[in-house]
């Protein structure tokens, strides 16, 4: 029997394998803390490269392992009155615990401070999924109670807006998202809210393709049964001016050089499972492709907030499954595998 001081903790115990574990319940150390009671929490692509390799790069999972990092939660105890957060509120969390005094952070950088820790990322901070968590009340942002059973779509929708922060405008451009997941369907969304010209979206999940028609897409293409580059070409001889590649692939991004028009800009969000990634540096000097790096999301997570208060209902269809704590074997399965449709699950606690 589960005692006060314990709680239940969903741990990667192996490549593949997701078990149920009870740990000690955590509590705060300070008056800048809070404890949350977890209610939910999104599978990610980056919690799927662990399931499936136990690692990302030089990341390597000790086993075992609380993994995830998108959560929404309830405020259960503060460590001080002092600001706007109570007991029972509902809040989203910002997973990237940053130092406050590095170079990075001084110059705004927060994401990319020297001594940062990421909930769920291997050798920084154990994730989320587990009961309860205790935070810096910075990392946590009010929602209302009603919002909550989107507000997991919070985090991707904040690096999407970063990446469209980046890409420093699509209005009027000619846009593709490669790779459909939900990260890619929010950033195929928002190109097209921002008014961008053309917008193509490319995936090899059926599912995912339609969903890229609801955000918009002008034309969508499956890698598996289409030639992408002859089919964009006869569209768009004059080729695209921006590309978001969102899926981590080599074909993806020898699609991209090709696809690109001189001076155009390709924004890489997507984590490959492999260490190296290959260009052709002649076709990049030649067409002077400018190629920029998106980690995660600096100080967005207030703006995605709003822009989900704003688009809720055409976002909704992204959430596919839902799942308890009990079946998170079963959830990783379906998300790593891509099947029965799914497009982004998660777990309810």
């Amino acid at each position: 029997m589960r005692t006060m001081n314990e709680m239940r903790a969903g741990v990667l115990s192996g490549v593949g394998r997701l078990e149920i574990i009870e740990v000690t319940r955590p509590q705060i150390s300070s008056p800048q803390e809070v404890l949350l009671r977890v209610k939910t929490i999104g599978i990610c692509g980056s919690d799927l490269h662990y399931f499936r390799t136990g690692r990302i790069g030089d990341q390597v999972v000790d086993f075992p392992f609380i993994i995830g990092h998108e959560a929404v939660a309830v405020v259960e105890e503060v460590g001080s009155n002092e600001g706007d957060l109570r007991p029972g509120d509902w809040v989203v969390i910002d997973p990237a615990l940053s130092c406050g005094r590095c170079d990075q952070c001084r110059a705004g950088r927060s994401h990319t401070c020297r001594q940062l820790r990421f909930l769920g990322c291997p050798g920084q901070r154990a994730g989320c999924l587990q009961d309860y968590l205790v935070l810096p009340r910075n990392n946590c942002f009010k929602i209302n109670e009603e919002e909550s059973t989107l507000g997991i779509l919070v985090e991707p929708i904040a690096i999407a807006i970063y990446a469209h922060h980046l890409a420093e405008g699509v209005r009027n451009k000619k846009v593709i998202v490669l790779g459909g997941g939900p990260l890619g369907l929010v950033v195929a969304y928002i190109s097209r809210q921002k008014g961008c010209q053309w917008l193509g979206v490319t995936d090899k999940v059926d599912a995912r393709l339609e969903g890229a028609k609801k955000v918009g897409a002008d034309w969508i293409g499956n890698p598996l049964d289409q030639n992408i580059i002859k089919e964009v070409e006869s569209i768009n001889p004059e080729q695209v001016d921006i590309i978001f590649e969102c899926c981590g692939q080599q074909e993806a991004l020898d699609q991209a050089e090709i696809l690109l028009k001189p001076g155009g800009k390709l924004v890489i969000i997507g984590i490959p499972e492999a260490d190296r990634i290959w260009f052709n540096p002649h076709l990049l000097r030649r067409k002077e492709i400018e190629i920029i790096n998106v980690r995660r999301q600096n100080n967005c997570i207030p703006g995605a907030i709003q822009f989900l208060q704003s688009h809720a209902s055409s976002l909704r269809f992204l959430i596919t499954h839902r799942y308890s704590l009990n079946e998170i074997q079963e959830a990783f399965e379906v998300a790593s595998n891509y099947k029965d449709g799914v497009i982004k699950a998660v777990i309810d606690l």
